[in-house]
């Protein structure tokens, strides 16, 4: 794996960046900025200690908080709600990015403590709708479907690792495989896959809750659907990926299963191509409060932001 300073930030490049950790002498991306002699950052962009020298008298581009409408509010069973929220085209735009989220909260809350990530499921640009699947659980989250408005925060993009992986793919046979409520993030990494007129094929474990809607949505996309007992056949996983000279898969569930699928993929090539979904813990979405920051490699790297390989994190994680 790259050291610390090579992993890839999410917000590198965008409109956020420089961000608060570049002023700080924080930066993820540049070693510069963090007093280091030697730049070896490998960032093939717009260089990031020069946008902060330039910036210095500029305030920080920081995403707004913006109170937003409840288009439409579904119970998909099992205390699962799909809500359609309006939101500003402006924010929508950079939704539609494999692993993009934004920071929720109920219309009563002021204070930042009750920001909850949740994943993009879709989004919907003739209407300006974001689509978000929740399940209300503790104080962040129970209060958001009694309300007509939310707060949203947002674009965030670290969602996903391996997000360079999908958007690189071209032309290949990719997999994706589901698991329970993970399976939300999937739509748009479908979408890109497909844009890049890669073959996709769809795995869910029927083993785990499956989401009506995203099959609906999967099943518009026009890609072939397989649902299955992961756990029991696996024999067969195996199977289709040599048989079907698999080059990328995409693992949408939590740190376990994606790490079952990870032994799985690893048996057949270890140089398959992997992304997997990022289930970590994530607060304020900016680097800042140190809640995500996970120790890979002997490096602390903060994973609400910093992109991660997916298999030097999966086998950090001591599962």
């Amino acid at each position: 794996m790259k050291k610390a300073n090579n992993q890839l930030c999410a917000d590198a490049g965008s409109k956020y960046c420089p961000c608060h950790l570049a002023y700080s002498g924080d930066c993820i991306k540049c070693p510069i900025t963090r007093g280091e002699k030697v730049c070896d950052c490998l960032w093939q962009g717009v260089c990031i200690y020069n946008e902060l020298q330039h910036n210095k008298n500029v305030p920080v581009c920081e995403r707004k908080e913006t109170l937003c409408k409840i288009n439409e509010v579904n119970e998909l069973g099992n205390e699962t709600f799909l809500i359609k929220i309006n939101v500003p085209k402006s924010m929508l735009i950079d939704l539609c990015s494999p692993g993009a989220f934004v920071l929720i909260k109920s219309k009563d809350r002021s204070s930042d403590i009750f920001n909850t990530p949740i994943s993009v499921m879709d989004v919907d640009f003739e209407n300006s709708i974001l689509e978000v699947v929740i399940k209300p659980r503790g104080i962040k989250t129970k209060n958001i479907i009694n309300f007509e408005e939310v707060w949203v925060k947002g674009p965030y993009f670290n969602g996903i690792f391996g997000i360079k992986q999908i958007k690189s793919a071209y032309q290949k046979n990719t997999l994706v495989i589901l698991n329970g409520l993970s399976q939300v993030n999937s739509i748009n990494v479908v979408k890109r896959l497909l844009e890049n007129k890669n073959n996709v094929v769809v795995f869910i474990n029927n083993q785990a809750t499956i989401l009506d809607v995203i099959i609906e949505k999967l099943k518009e996309l026009g890609v072939n659907i397989q649902s299955t007992d992961l756990n029991e056949d696996r024999d067969f996983l195996i199977d289709y990926i040599r048989r079907n000279n698999v080059e990328f898969v995409y693992s949408g569930g939590a740190d376990l299963f994606n790490k079952y699928i990870m032994d799985i993929v690893d048996s057949v090539d270890p140089n398959i191509d992997l992304a997997i979904s990022n289930s970590n813990l994530i607060c304020c979405g900016e680097g800042i409060c140190g809640a995500c920051t996970i120790e890979v490699n002997g490096k602390r790297i903060k994973s609400c932001k910093a992109q991660i390989d997916s298999r030097a994190f999966l086998n950090s994680k001591n599962l």
